[in-house]
């Protein structure tokens, strides 16, 4: 008789997720993601082979749900929509935002990098959504509408985001008013 399992990878990645958001990197042992399961370590690592791979699958999940909202509107040139969607979001996946928006890859892979099929299918997202990023911009842009455009869409709206992301708030009831405002006074050139 075969045996159904009781925890799926995404049971593990969720808890990963949850973990670094709650106490940042070195939070995610292999261990603490047992306890959070309930599942035996033994079932993390029949899936996972070391806390690189299953913190890389956390990565990629969180990033294409990220992308995934944001990239229809960058290829629509909608800027000021892409930023603003961070918002909701963030407000409908805490776990994810405070995850992703609070660390980056180098920290939560300083011990080792995440194994091969993950981190080409990481250059993938990033490649994909780095084209919708551009396809919001004029074919010949310049270095400094490149940056004024990822601080519009990206760095602003997640640095207005990261004081209530690292308090586990929801979104600040102004953060749409600025992160507007941020636009009025210096829009991006599409």
């Amino acid at each position: 008789m075969v045996r159904t399992a009781r925890f799926t990878e995404d049971d593990f990645i969720e808890a990963a997720m949850s973990l670094v958001a709650e106490g940042g990197p070195a939070a995610a042992t292999m261990q603490a993601i047992a306890r959070r399961t309930g599942a035996p370590t033994g079932s993390i690592y029949h899936r996972f082979d070391s806390r690189s791979a299953i913190l890389g699958a956390a990565w990629n999940s969180a990033y294409a749900n990220f992308t995934a909202t944001l990239a229809p509107l960058l290829h629509q040139r909608q800027a000021r929509e892409a930023a603003l969607a961070i918002l909701p979001w963030a407000e409908a996946n805490p776990r994810r935002a405070a995850f992703l928006l609070l660390h980056d890859p180098v920290s939560l892979f300083e011990d080792s990098p995440p194994p091969p099929a993950q981190r080409q299918a990481l250059d993938r997202l990033e490649k994909a959504f780095d084209a919708a990023f551009r396809a919001c911009l004029a074919p010949a842009t310049d270095d400094e509408t490149l940056a004024r455009a990822r601080f519009l869409i990206f760095d602003g709206p997640i640095a207005i985001l990261r004081p209530a992301l690292s308090r586990a708030l929801p979104p600040p009831p102004h953060a749409a008013r600025l992160i507007a405002d941020l636009h009025a006074g210096m829009p991006v050139a599409a």
